[in-house]
């Protein structure tokens, strides 16, 4: 099932909310997204809290990616299970790629998995978390090891919300849609042009629901998606980096190890027809961490029984490599190169 994505104001979600075939809709909202426009979301048009014909459940979660623990999820069943909800209720989500992957982990345990929706508040979420079903929680080990696919019936995009995003948000959402540059011609030429970011996010929604409608558990051309991400995971947790930030850095490795200089000048284009700026690397004249980034490597939930983790790069725009590589070859490249990877800018 492909869920039904489009751009929509208040006015038109409220509509489809108050047409939803359910008594009862159960909201889950990022505390921070609620501080921003709680007040708004009670007025009409969206009026949230005072849905025609039905009850409404409101959970605020924490901020971020924090809400993303098993902690904090059984405290979301408990809450709603305790109001007495029954298996046609139907859950909105509301905020960033943490609250979805929260939201939609929460909707599809629920009584063994209720319908839900998502009303992306980032533009990370807007153009890649919120799209494609995956839901899910972090562990000690490392990010989204817990969690399942539940593909949300409603996406609701509105930009709007951008607005009061703040930068670093923004620029971590860039990560992300730097990505796709590499994944389709289309955004790549929208780079080159320097399209409005209106025109981007509908383009990289498109790409990720041509590929989720391809290849939904992954076994084949979703992989793709993975681009940036087996390194990009690492980083994120080492220097505490926002995920799409981690997710530039992580493409900037894959392409310095197992691609090639027109690769990196291309990300650095590819960064600067996106409006963004991510600087210097951020091991840059520290040592570089290999046995922290096997770590976590190790314990990605891509790597197979026998320890081959497949690392993604591409061999030109559009067409994206798969590339089997065991834990100790990953491990000895890293050595190999880890004085070079020092003093590594570009």
């Amino acid at each position: 099932m492909n869920s039904k994505i489009k751009k929509a104001t208040f006015e038109e979600i409220a509509e489809d909310l108050n047409s939803l075939d359910t008594d009862t809709v159960l909201v889950v909202v990022d505390s921070r997204v609620w501080q921003h426009y709680g007040e708004s979301f009670q007025k009409e048009p969206l009026n949230l809290l005072n849905l025609k014909n039905k009850k409404v459940h409101l959970y605020k979660t924490l901020e971020g990616e924090t809400t993303k623990t098993l902690l904090e999820f059984e405290k979301g069943l408990e809450f709603f299970l305790e109001k007495g909800i029954h298996r046609q209720c139907h859950l909105v989500a509301i905020g960033g790629g943490a609250t979805s992957d929260f939201a939609g982990y929460l909707a599809s345990s629920l009584l063994r998995g209720i319908s839900w929706s998502v009303i992306p508040t980032t533009l990370l979420a807007m153009v890649d978390a919120s799209i494609g079903g995956k839901t899910g929680l972090n562990s000690k080990h490392g990010k989204n090891l817990i969690g399942s696919y539940h593909m949300p019936v409603n996406v609701w995009i509105n930009e709007a919300f951008l607005e009061t995003l703040p930068p670093e948000e923004l620029a971590s959402g860039r990560g992300e849609v730097i990505k796709y540059g590499f994944l389709s011609q289309e955004i790549s030429d929208l780079f080159k042009k320097k399209a409005k970011l209106s025109q981007v996010i509908e383009a990289c929604a498109r790409k990720k629901e041509e590929i989720v409608a391809k290849d939904f558990r992954e076994r084949g051309e979703r992989v793709s998606l993975n681009l940036g991400h087996t390194f990009g995971h690492a980083l994120e947790k080492i220097y505490d980096l926002p995920h799409g930030t981690s997710v530039f850095w992580g493409m900037a490795l894959i392409f310095k190890l197992w691609g090639n200089s027109d690769h990196l000048e291309l990300l650095r284009d590819f960064e600067k027809g996106i409006g963004a700026d991510f600087g210097n690397p951020p091991w840059l004249n520290k040592t570089f961490p290999v046995d922290k980034i096997i770590e976590y490597v190790e314990k990605d939930k891509k790597v197979r029984n026998n320890g081959i983790v497949d690392l993604v790069t591409i061999k030109d725009v559009g067409t994206f490599e798969k590339v089997p590589t065991s834990i100790e070859k990953v491990e000895e490249v890293l050595e190999k190169n880890k004085d070079d990877l020092r003093t590594f800018n570009f």
